[in-house]
Formats: structure tokens, sequence, C-alpha cells
């Protein structure tokens, strides 16, 4: 398989991005981005239509950077993905669909030449952040969703199946009020502390206590009117210190806070990454509330959550590099044999 310039996609519930990877250099060429066909940006279109306009725009992006032939095609997408390149859900881009699609066999046809992996986008992200083969830490993405990967000696482990690193749909709210995620689930990590959740939240906050929106700073933007509310606002006014986006923020930041205090509890990793557009909109003091949040959730054993969180480099661009150094490590690390497979537990997830 030659891994030389490998075209690499990170599929996003809100932006899609493709790009050309360099595996002798290890760097990242050129990159394009457009808005994905999701539930969310059409919801009156049907989800096989959908599917349909994501490969198409797959096309689109490979054409725009001219690397309409690629020898070797790595995918990030976001939800669960077996070893054969199928994920299970994907409710950030299909909403509550749940029938599973064939995400590397659809590609396939588009390149029939092509050497193709999919795996999930924080499993691809994940490798951007590795500081040797052998790391353990957590990757954790804010952003349209909730998801995370743990990888232990440098890989992320997501079961046979493919189906472990959801934690942003594990239910973390029992109450009747609890909002609905858009997996169609109730009271989800996601539905809580995602940067959609963060926007519906304000909206909702806004209408319930009108008064104390209007004299907040995002209420004196939006002249009162939370319509007009979007998370660039609310992410300028958390980073002023408006006394209303804190605490809307710390309110999101607190199921994440102790969700990252379980995994820890469970398997001890020390070093959590978190990434995605919300979680840099935000800012350091964004992950100084989840940290806060963590501490109280745990038993203290001397671990020093101000140490252990960090916004993860590299900006919207890790999900390709993590998906072009996952397939140039994969190139480099499997025989030739096993590289034919159609399948390998390197993909899954």
């Amino acid at each position: 398989m030659s891994a030389d310039r490998i075209l690499v996609f990170d599929i996003g519930g809100t932006t899609s991005r493709a790009g050309i990877y360099d595996a002798g250099s290890g760097r990242l060429q050129r990159s394009l981005r457009a808005q994905t066909p999701s539930a969310h940006a059409f919801p009156d279109a049907e989800v096989h239509g959908l599917r349909s306009l994501l490969y198409e725009l797959m096309r689109a992006l490979a054409e725009g950077l001219s690397f309409s032939s690629p020898h070797v095609i790595s995918v990030g997408f976001p939800g669960p993905v077996d070893a054969r390149g199928v994920a299970l859900r994907a409710p950030t881009v299909w909403g509550a669909d749940q029938e599973p699609e064939p995400v590397a066999a659809r590609i396939r046809e588009i390149w029939p030449l092509a050497r193709v992996l999919v795996a999930n986008d924080l499993s691809t992200a994940g490798y951007c952040f590795l500081r040797h083969d052998a790391e353990d830490f957590c990757v954790v993405t804010v952003s349209s969703g909730i998801g995370h990967k743990v990888f232990l000696g440098g890989r992320p482990v997501v079961g046979a199946a493919g189906r472990g690193g959801e934690i942003g749909h594990l239910r973390v709210d029992f109450s009747d009020e609890a909002p609905v995620c858009e997996c169609g689930g109730t009271g989800h990590l996601g539905a809580l502390a995602s940067g959609r959740a963060i926007h519906r939240l304000a909206v909702r906050l806004a209408h319930l206590d009108p008064r104390a929106f209007l004299v907040s700073s995002p209420g004196r933007a939006t002249g009162g009117d939370p319509k007009r509310l979007d998370n660039i606002l609310l992410a300028q006014a958390f980073r002023e210190g408006d006394h209303w986006a804190t605490e809307l923020v710390r309110s999101a930041a607190e199921p994440l806070g102790r969700a990252l205090a379980g995994i820890h509890s469970a398997v001890g990793i020390e070093r959590f990454v978190i990434m995605g557009g919300v979680a840099h909109a935000f800012g350091l003091r964004y992950l100084d509330l989840i940290g806060q949040a963590a501490a109280r959730s745990e038993w203290a054993l001397g671990q020093d959550w101000s140490r252990m969180i960090e916004l993860g480099e590299m900006g919207d661009d890790a999900g390709l590099i993590g998906a072009g150094r996952l397939a140039a490590r994969f190139a480099d690390s499997e025989p030739a044999t096993r590289r034919d497979r159609g399948a390998d537990p390197l993909l899954v997830g």
C-alpha cells in the first residue's frame, strides 16, 4: 500500500473536512471544508438522501483538492464503526436513524482502486495527539456532540464490536425534564454538554428568565431576542467573564467533568486532551470548569486535574492529521498479506 500521499477525511456533524496528508513529511499539505449534509442542517430531508449527499460531498472535496485518484483513503467518521468499516450509528449527522451504514463499501464504490480505512473520528484524531507510540491518554471532543476515546499502549480501546468510547451517549440525567439526545435517547451526556446542547440550553434559559438574560452581555448584544443567540456570541461573553454566560457554561461543564472523573477512576488515565470547535471557542476557563467538576466527583488521591486536562493543539486539522497518521502507521506496521484484508482490528472504532 503506497501511503506517500493519503486522501484524508474528517466527517463532522456540522462541518466535513478533506485534505492531502504526506506520510513522508508527516504534514497536511492542503485541506478544504464544507457544511455536512446533516439532519440538523436539513431537518426535512430524507435520511437516505442525506447519506448519498455525504458521499457526493466527499467526491467534490477530493476534486477540489485535485486528488481524484487516491491510492489510500483514511476517514474519521462521527459514530461507532466496526471492523468492516460499517457505521453503527451517526446521530450528529443522521439523527435518530438506527440503520447501519456501510461507509467503507460506499467509499470503495467511488474509488474502487483505493485502500480504504474507516474509523471513528475520535480514534483517528487521537493519533494526532500521541506523544509516543505506546502512550496512555484520553481524547475528548466537544463540538456538535460529545465523543471520547481512551488510548492504551498507543491504540484506541473500543472493544471487539467497536462500541466503546461513546460516552456522549451515556445517560447522566434521569429527571422528567431530561433533554432528548439526537440519537433519540433521553438525558445523554451529549444532550447536556455538547455545543448544540449549550445553545439549546441558552435559548431555554433566556425564555425562562428574560430579565436576567436581558442584562447579560448576550442579552444586550441580541436586544433580548433568544433567537439571535449563537455559540460564537456565547463563547465571547464567557471568555469576557459575563456571569450569565459563565453559569450557562458551568452547567454544561459539570456533567462532562463527572464523566471524565469516571474514566479516571476506572482506568487511571491522567492525560485528557479536550478538542473540538466548542472547546477551542470557550478556551482555558472552560477547561478549568471541567477540571473542577471532575475533582469534586471522585476520590482525592493526589491527582491534579489542573494538570491532567489540556486543550488539543492543531485545531481543526487534528482529525485530518490523525487520519493520515493512522493510515501511515497501519501501512508501516502491517504485513502485506494482512493489509489486503477487508478488515483489521486497528480499524475498529
